[in-house]
């Protein structure tokens, strides 16, 4: 059996479990969070995820708390990789964190694969080498993506909020600065450019709070070659907060270019009907020359 066969057995097996199988799991993580609070200071632990591997997180940290708690985080985006993923694949994880996607991609393009994951803050990426040296087809890249390479100026959140760092838009208020952010400048990169180097990416999760289009913008050429399959964050209040334009652009961009456009529910993928305004979620986008192994819910 191979990793991606395991990790997908582990998956189905999610709804099978009792919920009182998983509650001393859940009081260890709310002990361990309350005692992070409490310190006033950053705790880091190593949970394990859904299919058995070992995953270093930072507590009081919010998606730390849900793999601490679950294994897992974003069912919609977890079955959107078991789905499309495949051995061999070459993945790109935009705003990787501290490397769930990442590790959950190595798992299941297996050792001919390669995943290369983007994380520009010097603190989060520190956790995200820790576990991507966990598996042996991990590239950590300590950059933001964007539409050109070069500086740029970007927000830094406390630890609880580590996870909405993002990009300086356009429209950002600089009134809007607290005590629990600050101001700094990180190195960024175009895709494009990158993916002449290392090499065309087959799948993307772009999950870089509001900066969405930028990105794309700077990886229009490896769009317009080899189509990869793409995941991206929907949410018009992240956009707005962070300075950048609504989510309704992502969709029209990629449109323009060929691809559909899914959604996940309850673990099943449905056609998207383009909406003018999105609260939050996750869509993939399929170019219509790769699609494969339709299984679109009824």
């Amino acid at each position: 059996m191979t990793d991606r066969d395991e990790v997908k057995q582990h998956w189905l097996q999610q709804n099978e479990r009792r919920h009182i199988r998983n509650l001393p799991r859940w009081a260890k993580v709310r002990i361990e969070k309350k005692a992070a609070k409490w310190l006033g200071k950053a705790c880091k632990v190593s949970v394990p995820l859904f299919w058995g591997q070992e995953m270093s997180v930072v507590f009081p940290e919010f998606v730390s708390g849900r793999l601490g708690k679950f294994g897992y985080f974003e069912d919609d985006v977890t079955s959107m990789f078991i789905d499309c993923l495949e051995p061999g694949m070459t993945f790109y994880d935009v705003g990787s964190h501290y490397g769930y996607f990442s590790l959950l991609a190595s798992s299941l393009v297996g050792p001919k694969g390669h995943v290369f994951a983007f994380e520009p803050t010097a603190a989060t990426y520190e956790v995200l080498t820790e576990n991507a040296a966990r598996r042996d087809n991990i590239t950590c890249c300590k950059a933001a993506a964007y539409r050109e390479t070069g500086s740029l100026a970007f927000i830094e959140q406390e630890i609880g909020r580590s996870s909405l760092n993002f990009v300086i838009g356009d429209e950002y208020e600089p009134d809007s600065f607290d005590s629990m952010v600050r101001k700094t400048m990180v190195h960024a990169v175009k895709l494009d450019d990158f993916a002449t180097q290392h090499g065309d990416p087959d799948f993307l999760k772009i999950d870089t709070e509001g900066a969405e289009i930028p990105v794309l913008e700077g990886l229009a050429d490896t769009i317009e070659r080899c189509h990869p399959t793409i995941v991206l964050e929907m949410g018009d209040h992240v956009c707005t907060s962070t300075g950048n334009g609504l989510s309704r652009r992502n969709v029209d961009l990629l449109l323009e270019y060929g691809y559909e456009v899914f959604e996940y529910r309850d673990r099943d993928q449905h056609r998207h009907v383009p909406q003018e305004s999105y609260t939050y979620t996750n869509l993939l986008f399929q170019h219509a020359s790769k699609m494969q192994r339709p299984r679109i819910a009824k």
